[in-house]
């Protein structure tokens, strides 16, 4: 596959290609480079998913100026379905060429490519998030900050017993991708992780840890967490020790949610816990003193593009039953269009129509909607969607309701 575009051409790299591609993702995003890391990225990639942008100014001398990614997964939906979907990924253009709609056109190309082999839906986590709402694409999830005071924090109502235990990552390797396939089937936004991304996970190298330790591990029967600690005491060995830094904190049930944070509030060597959790989770209700846990940030995570609005709306469950016909804008003219929606009994089916529409909104807004990271209320209320029959925004809040937010906690 080969395309150009002005003086730019574009294609799959060969495999003597793929340190190049890795110094240059590595070089835009500021991360380090050893041997041994790009040995294991070359495992978890293949080059009939990666695309190089060169500038062939010069045919003779063509030079790699940018990159893309593409990593096949699939994502849970509002009702525990899972979606086939990629993240769209990566997208690292030389500072020589920037400006230079290189970052659209590997954008437009892998986009095609996926559209071509049939997903269903796109995302990716913006380093800028202007270019993904102009692709398209809408915030899907949010995460939530916490620093925790544990000399402070202490649970409402401690568990009768821990059945959580520390393991090694002998022991981690083999129960952590069970448990956490049974986690992303019950949380919308999640994606799943294969072999070669535990693998990458579990090689936990020195360039993997930032300023912090190796991982530390913590299972439950019903959830894990992970976490490393960062820092260390000014006076030798008098705690504080560092700053827990939780890297996943995966409970299924609310009982495991409560044992798992219960372990990281009794780290007696350390006085702070910084963990990442949805937007909605009820960890500082679980407290007897809610300000031990200090909001630090409310970030946006995964943003969604939707490729096929009949496919997409057809496979989430529904909280109510709904009768719409959405006029549907995509900025690239591939995904828009008319459709009505209707739900009963929880089962969604989404069509083409011709029929006058109740409601316009934005491919970007539709896909927020749709993973609950917004209602059409709040949308509505910023301009972003237009209500054209009375008592449809109330329809929509009522039928897109979720019981959780959306959370992904994921990074490829």
């Amino acid at each position: 596959m080969n395309s150009t575009d002005n003086a730019i051409s574009m294609r799959h790299p060969t495999e003597d290609d793929l340190q190049a591609v890795y110094r240059n993702q590595a070089r835009t995003f500021g991360d380090p480079v050893d041997d041994v890391a790009i040995e294991a990225w070359k495992r978890r990639v293949s080059v009939n998913d990666i695309l190089v942008a060169e500038d062939v100014s010069d045919p003779q001398q063509p030079l790699l100026v940018g990159t893309s990614i593409i990593y096949p997964t699939q994502l849970t939906v509002p009702g525990g379905t899972s979606l086939r979907a990629a993240w769209l990924t990566m997208i690292a253009v030389a500072s020589t060429h920037q400006g230079k709609g290189v970052w659209a056109q590997l954008s437009a190309k892998g986009l095609g490519i996926l559209i071509d082999r049939g997903y269903p839906i796109v995302f990716g986590v913006p380093t800028q998030t202007a270019m993904y709402d102009g692709f398209g694409a809408g915030v899907a999830s949010y995460l939530r900050s916490y620093r925790i005071d544990r000399r402070f924090a202490k649970l409402r109502t401690p568990p009768s017993e821990i059945r959580a235990r520390e393991v090694h990552t002998d022991e981690a390797q083999h129960l952590l991708p069970k448990i956490y396939e049974r986690w992303c089937a019950t949380t919308p936004g999640a994606v799943t992780r294969d072999d070669a991304w535990w693998a990458d996970y579990f090689d936990d190298r020195p360039t993997q840890r930032g300023n912090g330790t190796a991982l530390n591990y913590t299972i439950h029967p019903d959830g894990f967490l992970t976490y490393r600690v960062v820092g260390q005491s000014d006076h030798g060995y008098r705690p504080p020790l560092g700053t827990v830094v939780v890297e996943d904190f995966c409970p299924v049930t609310d009982e495991a949610h409560t044992e798992l944070l219960q372990t990281l509030l009794v780290l007696e060597m350390f006085d702070t816990v910084e963990i990442d959790v949805p937007a909605d989770d009820p960890l500082p209700l679980k407290l007897t003193d809610l300000r031990a846990a200090e909001t630090t940030g409310v970030n946006d995570f995964l943003w969604v593009r939707i490729n096929d609005v009949p496919e997409v709306l057809g496979t989430r469950a529904y909280a109510a039953d709904l009768e719409v016909t959405l006029e549907v804008d995509d900025p690239l003219g591939l995904a828009g269009g008319q459709f009505l929606l209707q739900t009963r009994d929880g089962v969604g089916k989404c069509t083409p129509h011709d029929g006058s529409a109740d409601v316009k909104v934005s491919l970007a807004d539709l896909a927020t909607m749709y993973m609950g990271a917004h209602s059409a209320s709040e949308l509505s209320r910023t301009g972003r969607i237009t209500e054209l029959r009375r008592g449809t925004l109330h329809d929509l809040n009522a039928a897109f309701a979720t019981d959780r937010a959306p959370y992904c906690g994921t990074l490829f």
